[in-house]
């Protein structure tokens, strides 16, 4: 008898689910797949540019919403195309060993699979089978299109294949045009109820409960279309408040008060606590703390010195966070806010980082992470003309330190640093009156009246 993993690979395609399969053998140029989330749409989309590279030898591009989200896609083809050379190796007795790197696979019969962060520039500077993979969420995807579609549809260059999956993400996105009005499009839909009916081990009840948000359980799971959809942090907007003099570490003694946010996190989500310094009419950057996974109590001790050496901090007492937020609030009454986050306190919050950011007011040290989590928000408006901010759960959070930034921002408005007071209520020309003055020949006119 062979090894399981032997008579596995040998049928790789008995690996997928029914749903998954019919997107595999649809050989339609063109294709477009809304999806739910969960479901293995990207694993199933792995086992066709695999498949497909290996009988035609062509070249594959994929495009993914960020870097990470490249090399999260690149690790199911590593897999994928380890089933492959299994199978391979069984069919013929003979050793298949194509090439893996972090953002690639080359095959010997000289086909490549390239993950990249999609940009326009990028999708300009390369040739092949095209996959789009979360395609409503790609920082620009309009301009994207605009640049791959002459490549694609170039008689020079063949018959190249285009794929397009994602979830939708707003009916104002480019994803959305192509999946209601795109022409020539092979089309897929596949919500969270038809994937389970089709073999999918997924408890849905469950997982709706977990996410406790009909709106985005509708846009996420069911496939629907919210009213529109956008990124409310901009990458750009983000690299314009980077400075290296901001830090992700405490880095010791600091001039100005200190503001303090935390978003509470337990196991899917990360504890962050933010921390800024008010200095120069700025709030800059001086630690950002994670915590993954860390028991309360161990929270517990680990935010206590951070809240006593704030001059205020602001806590999101949303869901897990109530039970610490309500025992720092009892050591510190007057220095500590349960922040009860809501669509209309979201609202304030972001609305108010968004305008710190804009005013070169809010300082964040230069890092992808960092960077990445802030560009995950998003600002929907419902069907019903209601407005949320909203976040994908990532292996790195779930917008956690950009929740824990604007709470930050919200713990500064609520104490402002002291004004200085003058100690004589007369100034002139910036100057403080109570100090003697320098000699010469306007004295009397700047002379204090008396």
């Amino acid at each position: 008898m062979k090894p399981a993993r032997a008579r596995l690979a040998a049928t790789p395609f008995d690996l997928l689910l029914p749903y998954q399969r019919q997107w595999v053998t649809d050989r339609a140029r063109f294709k477009i797949w809304l999806k739910s989330r969960q479901i293995g749409g990207s694993l199933a989309a792995a086992f066709e540019i695999v498949a497909d590279a290996l009988e035609t030898g062509m070249d594959w591009i994929v495009l993914s919403a960020g870097e990470r989200q490249a090399l999260e896609f690149m690790q199911k083809v590593h897999r994928v195309a380890g089933i492959f050379a299994d199978a391979i190796a069984a069919e013929t007795g003979k050793p298949f060993a194509p090439t893996l790197k972090a953002e690639s696979v080359a095959f010997p019969n000289g086909a490549r699979i390239l993950a990249l962060p999609a940009n326009p520039a990028t999708a300009r500077g390369y040739s092949g089978n095209l996959l789009l993979d979360e395609f409503a969420f790609h920082r620009d995807p309009a301009a994207i299109w605009a640049a791959v579609f002459p490549i694609i549809t170039n008689p020079l260059r063949g018959a190249l294949k285009i794929r397009i999956i994602s979830t939708p993400a707003g009916l104002n996105s480019k994803f959305a045009d192509l999946w209601h009005d795109g022409a020539n499009f092979s089309r897929h839909k596949t919500d969270i109820y038809e994937a389970r009916d089709n073999g999918l081990d997924i408890d849905i009840d469950a997982l709706r409960d977990n996410l406790d948000d009909p709106d985005a359980w509708e846009q996420e799971y069911e496939c629907g279309f919210m009213e529109s959809d956008e990124i409310y942090l901009p990458l750009e907007l983000i690299r314009s408040a980077e400075d290296r003099a901001a830090s992700l570490q405490w880095p010791g003694a600091v001039r100005g008060p200190l503001y303090l946010g935390i978003d509470i996190g337990r196991r899917r989500d990360l504890t962050v606590a933010w921390t800024v310094e008010a200095l120069d009419g700025a709030l800059w950057t001086r630690e950002v703390l994670v915590l993954e996974r860390t028991p309360y109590h161990e929270q517990e001790e680990i935010l206590a010195p951070r809240i006593d050496r704030a001059r205020h901090t602001c806590i999101d007492t949303n869901g897990i966070g109530d039970q610490i937020a309500e025992t720092f609030q009892r050591k510190h009454p007057d220095r500590v806010t349960r922040f009860n986050v809501t669509n209309t306190s979201k609202n304030q919050i972001f609305t108010r980082l968004k305008k710190h950011l804009g005013a070169g007011t809010f300082w964040i040290p230069p890092d992808k992470t960092l960077r990445d989590d802030l560009n995950s928000v998003h600002r929907i408006v419902t069907k019903a003309g209601v407005v949320k901010f909203t976040a994908r759960h990532t292996s790195d959070g779930h917008a956690d330190r950009a929740n824990a930034a604007a709470l930050a921002t919200e713990a500064h408005h609520v104490a402002p640093p002291p004004v200085r007071v003058l100690r004589d209520p007369i100034l002139i020309g910036g100057r403080d009156l109570s100090r003697p003055l320098l000699r010469t020949r306007f004295r009397r006119a700047w002379a204090p009246r008396r």
